[in-house]
């Protein structure tokens, strides 16, 4: 299955939020993707992401899961594992 050119984007922003950082808060992660003009059916994710810090790892994760919840696993994929 190839990957959605979206996800893999999003992937690219992801990875460079963690350039030479362990852990991002909601608000620079949220931040990066408006800043990005990410498209309002992934911005979705960032707005529903809880407060806190997290890891690349964690983040991933949690998007993957809402993306999952949601019922868009099947037309928008996964972001792959770090």
């Amino acid at each position: 299955m190839t990957e959605n050119t979206q996800v893999i984007h999003l992937k690219n922003l992801i990875d460079g939020l963690y350039t030479a950082q362990e852990r991002v808060n909601r608000s620079d992660i949220r931040e990066r993707m408006v800043a990005a003009e990410l498209p309002s059916d992934l911005m979705v994710y960032f707005d529903w992401l809880p407060e806190g810090d997290y890891e690349q790892e964690e983040l991933v994760e949690t998007l993957n899961q809402m993306i999952d919840e949601g019922g868009r696993r099947a037309d928008l994929g996964q972001i792959p594992e770090v």
